[in-house]
């Protein structure tokens, strides 16, 4: 479930997104305000990785993070077992949401229902009311329109169709793996010098943004599909391949694409440089036509005020929240298996490095979750190299994720069972 601090990041943006909705105040009684959050989830939940629904903003103006919800309101929407009946009176199957109600820094009251993407079938609407809802209708967010609507084109019938084609081709993909039906390769990663090379020029062009991520301590990875291949992607195709493949487990997508802000565009590559203007998040990316993905991402430690995100060890430089880590790098194998996926299926080799560390301390950052030893780190950059086949990141992405965070944090002397690991990344990204 997003913290209070991430609802806030969202709505400081001052407008809705395909993965955030907003409704005003209202009773889950008046059936009218119930249908239309009905339409909202019917429509989250027919999105790749869900979305989140708040409840009690005014939703003209987003950024000033009221009125809230008043007690009665707040009542009703918190009581989960009514609101999913309220909510499953209008679909069919029964979407799949955690609820939880929050308190902002304005004093606002609101509750949020983080909608799970569809298991099997999308969600297609019960019944009819008013001119809110319509038997029969699918519901989705399309692409460059924040709101829900029934499916407006085929393009966007063809996206829904295909997503569950996807989940039930991985499902197979998992199967045939687990029972040893599908082999692996276990050639070494290749294209080491052409991947370099095609990387430093990315990270050539100037940019002020860029140079505000390197100051601070941050996350610089290579998501590479073996073996190197030039022009893999023709150019033209490099928008829609990192919009199929952007991950949105948390409200906050890996990576960013902003609808409001134009593309880099090179003879090489597509990116975005996306400014911590309004909310605390600093992030990089590049897509070359190889299909490499390139990422430099400030860590939340060095953007938040949070008494949760510092060391408490004197003479530490800086913290690295666990969670931070073990969250993006979870979002960051799921990119990557999308985007194995959307290749054809190749293995993928993930270059992760942490820049910036020298003196810093690993902390828990949350205080359910403290760690009581003193990890702290001398090196300046903390990098893991690991390939994964195809055939075991597609059927278990969350799992290569894990993976991934283990030896990160490994490498500041943390040593947590892998169990412990999943369990934690599964309470926030899967709450219920």
């Amino acid at each position: 479930m997003p913290t209070p601090a991430e609802v806030e990041d969202l709505l400081a943006l001052g407008r809705e997104s395909r993965s955030f909705e907003v409704k005003g105040p209202g009773l889950l009684t008046d059936l009218a305000f119930c249908a239309r959050v009905a339409r909202a989830v019917m429509a989250m939940g027919n999105l790749r990785d869900g979305g989140l629904v708040c409840l009690g903003i005014n939703d003209k103006a987003l950024s000033s993070m009221l009125p809230g919800l008043t007690d009665e309101q707040l009542a009703q929407w918190s009581d989960f077992d009514n609101v999913s009946d309220a909510i499953a009176r209008f679909t069919r199957p029964a979407a799949t949401f955690a609820l939880q109600p929050l308190e902002l820094s304005t004093g606002a009251h609101v509750v949020v229902l983080d909608v799970t993407e569809f298991e099997d079938v999308p969600h297609v609407c019960e019944r009819d009311h008013s001119d809110i809802l319509r038997r029969g209708a699918l519901y989705v967010r399309p692409r460059g329109k924040p709101r829900s609507e029934h499916v407006p084109s085929s393009e966007e019938m063809r996206e829904l169709l295909e997503l569950a084609t996807d989940k039930r081709v991985r499902a197979f993909i998992g199967r045939l793996g687990a029972v040893g039906l599908l082999g692996t390769s276990s050639a070494p990663p290749s294209g080491e010098q052409e991947y370099t090379g095609e990387a430093a020029a990315a990270w050539a062009e100037p940019s002020e943004v860029l140079q505000g991520v390197v100051t601070l301590g941050h996350f610089d990875v290579a998501v590479r599909p073996e073996p190197f291949e030039a022009g893999r992607v023709a150019l033209h195709d490099l928008e829609e391949l990192v919009t199929e493949s952007t991950v949105r487990l948390r409200g906050w997508p890996v990576p960013f694409t902003s609808t409001r802000d134009s593309l880099i565009r090179t003879a090489g590559w597509i990116g975005q440089d996306i400014r911590p203007n309004r909310v605390p998040h600093a992030e990089a990316w590049r897509l070359c036509t190889s299909a490499q993905f390139l990422h430099r991402r400030a860590l939340a430690t060095d953007l938040r005020d949070s008494a949760q995100l510092t060391p408490d060890i004197p003479g530490a430089t800086g913290a690295v929240a666990v969670w931070d880590v073990l969250l993006y790098l979870v979002e960051l194998a799921e990119f990557g298996a999308r985007l194995s996926f959307e290749l054809g299926g190749v293995p993928m080799t993930f270059r992760i490095a942490l820049r910036g560390m020298a003196g810093r301390q690993l902390i828990s950052g949350d205080w359910e979750r403290e760690l009581h030893s003193d990890y702290r780190t001398a090196s300046a950059t903390l990098e893991h190299v690991e390939r994964f086949d195809a055939t075991e990141l597609v059927a278990d992405s969350r799992a290569a994720g894990v993976r991934l965070a283990q030896a990160i944090l490994r490498l500041f002397g943390l040593n947590l069972p892998d169990q412990t690991l999943r369990d934690w990344q599964e309470r926030v990204l899967h709450p219920g």
